[in-house]
């Protein structure tokens, strides 16, 4: 009985480390309607809750967080961006958010800029965001910050006559194609 109970609080406990497959589709294919710069104001709010922003840019609705340096396990290791403090192979972090125009609504495009630390060398690596050397809890974080920004979005998303989030805009129709030419028709 109490490996059974163990098991079921194991569960639990694996369950509520993240967001939903569901939710962090719903957060990254999000839009918003209304005024561009409260939207960027509160998404500002939601990155600035958890990380320190370096430069933020209301005509080009984007900001970016200071670089956060973590290690292999994912534990803070300097907020301050200085790889001296690091141990080797840790990750540095550094979010660039944007509101962009989609029509006449919004999205928000959260894009991680990743580096990794050798010990030793004077330089980092980039890292891209499809690096299958990318540990899962750094895409986590990623994927965190999308989920807070539409938290803080929720009174701009819009939703549906059914209550659920709208559906992705409609890509334009494929041109009609040409007429074929007339049997017989020719030089």
């Amino acid at each position: 009985m109490r490996n059974l109970i163990l098991t079921a609080l194991a569960l639990v406990a694996i369950a509520a480390c993240g967001p939903s497959t569901k939710e962090l589709s719903g957060a990254k294919t999000a839009r918003y309607h209304g005024d561009k710069l409260a939207i960027f104001n509160a998404m500002k709010e939601a990155v600035a809750a958890k990380y320190t922003i370096e430069k933020s840019d209301e005509t080009t609705l984007g900001l970016n967080t200071t670089n956060r340096w973590y290690t292999p396990e994912g534990l803070a290791a300097s907020e301050r961006g200085d790889m001296r403090d690091v141990p080797d192979r840790s990750i540095g972090i550094v979010f660039v958010v944007k509101v962009l125009p989609d029509g006449d609504n919004w999205v928000v495009n959260v894009e991680p800029m990743m580096q990794r630390y050798f010990a030793g060398r004077p330089n980092p690596d980039k890292l891209s965001a499809e690096d299958p050397s990318i540990p899962g809890w750094a895409t986590g974080k990623v994927d965190n910050l999308q989920l807070d920004i539409n938290t803080a979005l929720k009174a701009f998303e819009l939703k549906s006559p059914t209550g659920q989030m709208a559906p992705p805009p409609a890509a334009a129709p494929a041109p009609a194609p040409a007429p074929a030419p007339a049997a017989g028709g020719g030089y």
